[in-house]
């Protein structure tokens, strides 16, 4: 199943495979089980950066995490 159809339209709000994903890179998994387009969605909703070699949640990333774990 391609990842663009597990996501949801609404800026605010995220899917729970988007949520999923930044939770394990926030917790710095070595295996992660997106592909690349997962990385870009979050990247282009300001969830997460590329520092070098590895993707970093942002502070707008762990204010969603935070935010939904409530």
């Amino acid at each position: 199943m391609d990842s663009q159809h597990l996501q949801i339209a609404l800026p605010g709000v995220m899917s729970d495979p988007e949520w999923i994903a930044l939770e394990s890179l926030d917790e710095k998994t070595r295996h992660f089980i997106f592909d690349d387009r997962m990385l870009f969605t979050l990247h282009e909703r300001g969830l997460v950066e590329p520092q070098g070699s590895r993707w970093c949640v942002t502070p707008d990333g762990q204010r969603a995490l935070t935010e939904r774990a409530i």
